[in-house]
Parts: C-alpha cells; sequence; structure tokens
C-alpha cells in the first residue's frame, strides 16, 4: 500500500512539472503583425507591445498593453491562455521596443503618468522596481500590478 501511495505522488507531481514551464517563447514583431484589437500595424506605432499565447501554440498580437489590458478583461477572452508578455520598458526603446519581452502578469505597470500610448492611456511595464521609479520621476503615475487592472481603470479620462 505504501509503494501503491509513493507511486501515484510520483506520478502526480510528474504531471504538474510537466503542465509548468511550457512557455511558449515570445514573437518577435514584423510588419506583418497587425494589432488583435484595432487592426493597426504594430511596428509603426510607439510604446510597450503585447502579446498573448495560447495552448493551441497561436498567439494574439496587440499594438499596446492598453488593447491587451481591453481584450484580457472581457469576460469572453480565450480560456486557454499559457503565456502574456509584454515589453520591459526599462530596457526597451518607447519609439521602437524590441525584444526584452518579460512575463506580463509580473510586471509593474506604471499607469497615469504623463505618456501617452498609441491608443490612449499608457500602462508602461517593467521588471525592476527601481526602472518603474525612475519613469515615475520623470513622467508622473503610480505603479500597479497585473492583477489590479480593471475595466474602470482603462475608461478614458
Amino acid at each position: 500500500m505504501r509503494r501503491f501511495f509513493l507511486i501515484i505522488v510520483v506520478l502526480c507531481l510528474t504531471a504538474c512539472s510537466r503542465d509548468k514551464g511550457e512557455k511558449p517563447l515570445p514573437a518577435e514583431f514584423t510588419r506583418d503583425h497587425a494589432c488583435n484589437v484595432c487592426g493597426m500595424i504594430i511596428v509603426d506605432f510607439p510604446g510597450a507591445k503585447a502579446q498573448m499565447h495560447y495552448k493551441n501554440k497561436k498567439y494574439d498580437a496587440f499594438c499596446s498593453t492598453l488593447d491587451m489590458f481591453l481584450f484580457y478583461l472581457q469576460p469572453d477572452r480565450p480560456g486557454n491562455i499559457v503565456a502574456i508578455y509584454v515589453n520591459d520598458m526599462g530596457k526597451s526603446d518607447w519609439e521602437h521596443p524590441k525584444g526584452n519581452w518579460i512575463d506580463a502578469e509580473k510586471a509593474l505597470y506604471v499607469y497615469g503618468g504623463d505618456v501617452m500610448g498609441p491608443m490612449g492611456e499608457a500602462l508602461v511595464p517593467f521588471l525592476d522596481m527601481n526602472d518603474a521609479e525612475a519613469y515615475i520621476k520623470k513622467h508622473g503615475g503610480r505603479i500597479i500590478r497585473f492583477n489590479d487592472v480593471t475595466m474602470e481603470i482603462l475608461k478614458p479620462r
């Protein structure tokens, strides 16, 4: 009986560990990528970009973190999301962000500063708290986390 229990525990742990860490790599955007929400060519606009990956190995691309959150916060959003990435703006150029992808759910977002994104209010993502605080000193705003973003926050002021 003890051996049976040990086998069950090992199988459960193996199954759980296989499910985790299987996140796809982020894509790099080109002129072929249009925003899933507004249809704009993503690389033609400044500011942090986002991408949402699914279990079926497909992904949606977004010209801004605002559009990504507008899509994500919909009640009918896809249920098979496996990863969401945003540019770390502590390491990326605002005018032409490229690479420096970080987990959107772990990012710190500066909201309410004087910098606007291509679709309005910017939610500027950072991995490092010092980078976010330096941005606030220059542009204003406040730090919020992924789960703090609501549709109420995203409404135009």
